[in-house]
C-alpha cells in the first residue's frame, strides 16, 4: 500500500511540475503582452486594468515558485527512498501532499480564470 501511495504522489508531482513550468512560460508571455498594452495605451482605465493583471501574474509567479520548490523537495525525499535510504510514507507526508494537491488545484483554477479574463481584456484593447 505504501508503494502505491508513493507512486501516486510521484506521478502527481511530475504532472504538477510540468504544469507549473507551462504556467510560468505563459505568464512570461502575458507579461510581454501587458507591457505592450501599457506602452501603446494611456487611458487610465486600460493602464489600471493592465497593471492589475501584472500584479495578479506576479503573485501567481510567486505561488508557482513556492509550489515548485516544495515539489522538488518532496521528490528529493522520494529519490532517497528509491536509493534505499530511510524514508517512511506516513500520514504526515500524505497530509502534506494532500495540502499540496489543494494548493495546486487552487493555483490552476485561479490561473485559468485570470487567463480567461486577460484574453477578454486584450480582445477589447488590441
Amino acid at each position: 500500500m505504501e508503494t502505491l501511495k508513493f507512486e501516486l504522489c510521484h506521478f502527481e508531482n511530475t504532472k504538477w511540475a510540468e504544469s507549473l513550468t507551462f504556467y510560468a512560460g505563459e505568464i512570461k508571455f502575458f507579461v510581454r503582452l501587458l507591457n505592450d498594452v501599457l506602452q501603446h495605451n494611456t487611458a487610465d482605465n486600460i493602464t489600471t486594468k493592465a497593471q492589475d493583471f501584472l500584479a495578479l501574474f506576479k503573485h501567481s509567479e510567486s505561488e508557482i515558485e513556492s509550489l515548485a520548490i516544495a515539489i522538488l523537495a518532496q521528490e528529493k525525499s522520494f529519490a532517497e527512498y528509491a536509493q534505499g535510504k530511510q524514508f517512511l510514507f506516513d500520514q504526515q507526508i500524505q497530509m502534506i501532499h494532500e495540502r499540496r494537491r489543494s494548493a495546486f488545484q487552487t493555483l490552476e483554477k485561479d490561473f485559468i480564470l485570470h487567463k480567461h479574463q486577460l484574453y477578454q481584456f486584450l480582445s477589447n484593447v488590441l
